[in-house]
């Protein structure tokens, strides 16, 4: 039988450096290391998808293409973008038979308390309160100026201000004709 010797140690264990401190060093080391591997991972999928049969490579194809598409679809059907103002107000404007109708749509989670709507610094229409995604329709019937009287039927709105006290806001939607906070 064969006797058995091990190999004797260069340093004794106890001055080997055990130190689990990170440095700049490591770190930068560990990111060139995992660099270097995903770059190798890389190479080495394309190969064998540059070996792979025309099947599946039309599978990968289709693939791609759908979810480009539903990438897509997602980014266009919901923007993300929200109202951008500090009551969440929104102007909706639309075509109506006697021109653009506008209304004022609260878009955000809370309702809004004692609601002022002031078009062309003229005309006001008054809200105790208005329901989230409520909205404010404004018609020369609803429009009223300082003596009560109500506005004109033929009105030209080219500027619209949203004053709410609950949570405290005020926004201008449509200045100078120009829509400010749109949907």
């Amino acid at each position: 039988m064969a006797a058995v010797r091990s190999a004797s140690r260069m340093q004794p264990l106890d001055s080997v450096s055990t130190s689990k401190k990170l440095t700049k060093a490591k770190l930068q080391e560990g990111f060139v290391d995992t660099l270097m591997n995903s770059v190798s991972i890389l190479a080495e999928m394309m190969e064998d998808f540059r070996s792979s049969d025309r099947f599946f490579k039309y599978k990968a194809g289709v693939l791609g293409v759908w979810l480009f598409m539903t990438v897509s679809t997602f980014a266009v059907a919901c923007p993300g973008q929200g109202p951008s103002n500090d009551i969440d107000a929104q102007l909706i404007v639309g075509t109506g038979s006697s021109g653009q109708v506008y209304s004022v749509k609260n878009a955000s989670n809370a309702r809004w308390l004692t609601v002022k709507v002031v078009v062309n610094s003229a005309y006001v229409t008054t809200l105790n309160q208005v329901e989230q995604n409520g909205q404010v329709p404004l018609y020369p019937s609803v429009l009223y100026d300082t003596n009560g009287a109500h506005a004109p039927a033929e009105l030209y709105i080219s500027d619209i201000v949203v004053d709410v006290d609950e949570p405290s806001g005020q926004v201008h939607l449509l200045k100078g004709g120009q829509v400010q906070h749109s949907r």
